[in-house]
């Protein structure tokens, strides 16, 4: 099965196949989409046996809990490692691509010490604002303590975002690839060693030890990539670092980083609005708050991450076709861009055709099989339907990052997520939807956001065509 996958990915990234005088070579792109597909369908298996492991721990209502937390924490993360990624890998690609490497040194020294600090920062909003948004906007003060523990989780992942970039960048996915895999696999016995020491002897919630869980697992992560790094980069001589590189490194990294940023913070932001907001309306017409939460745990704990795991291949695939989208455009290679960017999109749509097909088919089995749960089929089978929306979706909004178009994707993630809002409030209420609300007012504000993010795509190939 894997191997016909990474068929249908090769087949539609591989724009060379039609000029094979074009001097830049796609082998490498067709390997590393390989390579790291692979490795992100293990880490996404880990994961998702991970969340039936907390499925079996936390249940339903803990899992609800989860969904109130884990929206909080990502937004705070998501201040000071969204678009990282990204841009360390893009500028990374353009060092390479010049041949530059005491540059690429100091860009990395320079990147990670202003992500360090600055994550220094959002640790100390964190503090200062945990209180008031447990008791206040949780509405349970005990929800604190899961919030401060999130605080190391920033600080390490401060430097292990802009090592994997660097490593993205240069095509460089196997060793980074491995340590994220046994990252993963550290989860279990440490989740469980904190559950059985520290459960019983804390009166903090069980949530908060899953966030200690994931520091603890990215502190061997962060020490292996810079062992990693101080083996593989090049001796250069070692160059000072002036006001003037420091300027040369910060206004691209943060100019490229901010809108990814300010995006993935809007999504965060609406997503812990979206779980108060379900919690409040399921309420309102007759549930209780723990049915309400055993809801929300089912839908977003349980269905979500089932939806979310063929979605590895669509971010395995932008992962490795935005930085060479990127490069081919500033080498003037703009119709073999182009080509790549159409050929993503097909790809993501087939992915998504498929997981829905499985989805609908086996609802029921997939259900009782994962989760031990007999009412979940309608859910599954319904997010199905909406599948192969989803993942072009999601590969579109990718792509317009990649023709550098951020604030473009922010401008356009910001109107879905009024329109997901607003849609949450009228369906969520309506007692005959309840939960399935949610699912409609995904697709419908996701429909929305495809269409703007196809129209500025399009938009571009006219552009690059002409010129």
């Amino acid at each position: 099965m894997f191997r016909r996958i990474c068929a249908i990915m090769l087949r539609f990234c591989d724009p060379s196949c039609e000029s094979t005088g074009e001097t830049m070579s796609f082998g490498n792109v067709k390997q590393n989409i390989v390579l790291l597909t692979a490795s992100n369908l293990i880490i996404g298996l880990i994961e998702f046996v991970f969340n039936m492991y907390l499925s079996r721990i936390l249940g339903a209502e803990g899992l609800g809990v989860l969904s109130l937390i884990a929206p909080i924490n990502s937004l705070f993360l998501s201040f000071m490692t969204e678009g990282l990624v990204v841009t360390i890998s893009k500028m990374s690609a353009a060092h390479q691509y010049q041949g530059n490497s005491a540059a690429m040194d100091s860009m990395i020294r320079i990147s990670t010490a202003f992500s360090f600090f600055w994550s220094l920062l959002v640790c100390g909003l964190v503090r200062l604002t945990a209180e008031p948004i447990a008791s206040g906007f949780l509405g349970d003060a005990a929800l604190k303590a899961p919030i401060l523990a999130v605080c190391p989780l920033m600080l390490l992942m401060s430097v292990s975002n802009i090592i994997k970039g660097h490593f993205l960048g240069l095509s460089r996915i196997k060793v980074p690839s491995a340590i994220n895999i046994s990252e993963k696999i550290l989860r279990f016995p440490i989740l469980y060693l904190l559950i059985r020491f520290c459960l019983n002897h804390t009166d903090f919630p069980p949530v908060t030890l899953v966030y200690l869980c994931y520091a603890i697992g990215e502190t061997q992560s962060v020490l292996l990539l810079l062992l990693y790094y101080r083996k593989t980069r090049r001796k250069t001589a070692p160059v000072k670092i002036t006001l003037t590189q420091i300027r040369a490194t910060l206004y691209p990294l943060i100019r490229g980083a901010a809108p990814i940023c300010l995006t993935q913070c809007l999504l965060e932001s609406v997503n812990a609005f979206s779980s108060v907001v379900v919690k409040s309306r399921l309420c309102s017409i007759g549930y209780t708050a723990a049915e309400a939460l055993s809801l929300l745990g089912k839908y977003k704990g349980m269905v979500f991450p089932l939806m979310n795991y063929p979605m590895i291949l669509i971010g395995s695939t932008c992962s490795i076709v935005v930085p060479r989208i990127a490069a081919m455009t500033a080498a003037g290679k703009d119709r073999f861009a182009d080509r790549l960017l159409l050929r993503a999109l097909v790809l993501s749509f087939v992915i998504g055709l498929c997981a829905g097909t499985v989805f609908w088919l086996f609802a029921d089995e997939m259900g009782r099989f994962f989760y031990k749960q007999e009412d979940l089929g309608a859910m599954i089978r319904l997010t199905g339907l909406c599948a192969p929306l989803f993942y072009l979706t999601a590969a579109s909004t990718s792509l317009l990052i990649s023709i550098g178009q951020e604030a473009q994707s922010f401008r356009n993630s910001l109107f879905q997520q009024l329109l997901l809002l607003i849609f949450l409030l009228l369906f969520t209420g309506v007692p005959s939807l309840n939960i399935y609300g949610y699912i409609v007012a995904a697709a419908l504000s996701n429909l929305v956001l495809l269409a703007q993010n196809l129209y500025f795509l399009k938009l571009h190939r006219s552009i690059g065509f002409s010129s």
